[in-house]
């Protein structure tokens, strides 16, 4: 498997304390990146945007970056929230360059990610929408290309995929992000080993409130051939399972105590520390995406369909 630098290291250095989620958010992208975005389109669940945002060819400032403004110093494994949830005149995005494609629609259930969201100036409009609450508020047949990577958080995904199907013009085409129960299989092997609090520190509430990792690759071709799709291709997201190894534990349990530490730097000194800390997870991460045996589709841990509507 071929991996583009640049792309990657864009992932790595805004996401740089959180290395996990960006070499996995790079593959992500990587299996649908030879769609082109075109027509009236949404990203259903966008969150801040910057996945897609990066997706699309933006890039940002090596001075900005996921971290830049939160909640970190709220947070203790005694008492979890949301880190990110939180929007202030302080998160301000320094965008180096312009994505070359857009989603002219975005939506999430999270008010202050939307905001967030604004402040790219990447989408046309912005909707505030839990996906639980059924149906989606878009008129019949309006979209040319739909793209999600949160559908698994829903409580009925079977609901969710018939109202997509609704809002989807006739032949358009549907990319549909999917985690399977492969997902959290590195924590479930974990769990009888690890005590209680060990285990919660590591599981951040993930095995009770990802829904849809219950369920296997096809759970989810099942539920999609029900509601009128085709499925033009499956493949796997995640590379192999030494990635999902790795996404599993991460820096999670101490990535409030990394934001904590880097806000006391000096601007040139987190630059420098930066950019070492990039190239040092790039050496290491780049072997462990090319080497491993890869997944077969169905056997993947996360999975993206390509779909297209009859």
């Amino acid at each position: 498997m071929k991996i583009n630098k640049e792309i990657l290291n864009s992932f790595l250095e805004f996401y740089w304390l959180r290395p996990e989620n960006a070499v996995v958010k790079y593959f992500q992208s990587h299996s649908w990146n030879d769609l082109e975005i075109k027509g009236n389109s949404i990203d259903i669940s966008t969150g801040d945007g910057v996945y897609v945002f990066l997706h699309s060819g933006g890039r940002f400032n090596l001075n900005f970056d996921l971290f830049h403004d939160t909640r970190s110093n709220k947070f203790s494994h005694n008492k979890f929230i949301d880190i990110y949830d939180f929007n202030s005149k302080k998160y301000s995005p320094l965008i180096s360059k312009r994505p070359k494609k857009f989603f002219k629609y975005g939506t999430d259930w999270k008010k202050h990610l939307l905001e967030r969201a604004k402040k790219l100036n990447y989408f046309k409009k912005l909707v505030h929408h839990d996906n639980n609450d059924i149906p989606l508020p878009f008129e019949d047949q309006y979209f040319d290309f739909i793209h999600s990577n949160s559908l698994y958080w829903t409580n009925n995904p079977n609901k969710l995929i018939s109202d997509i199907n609704r809002i989807a013009k006739r032949d358009s085409y549907v990319v549909l992000e999917y985690s399977t129960t492969g997902m959290l299989s590195t924590l479930y092997k974990m769990r009888p080993i690890l005590d209680k609090r060990s285990f919660d520190i590591l599981n951040r509430k993930r095995t009770d409130e990802m829904k849809g990792v219950k369920g296997d690759v096809n759970f989810w071709i099942d539920i999609i051939k029900k509601n009128n799709f085709v499925i033009e291709d499956l493949r796997a997201a995640w590379p192999n399972q030494i990635l999902t190894d790795f996404w599993n534990i991460g820096l999670r349990p101490v990535s409030h105590l990394l934001i904590e530490m880097t806000k006391k730097l000096k601007k040139e000194d987190k630059i420098s520390i930066k950019k070492e800390w990039v190239k040092i997870f790039y050496d290491i991460l780049l072997p462990l995406c090319t080497k491993p045996k890869p997944f077969k589709p169905k056997e993947a841990s996360y999975v993206t369909f390509i779909l297209r509507k009859k």
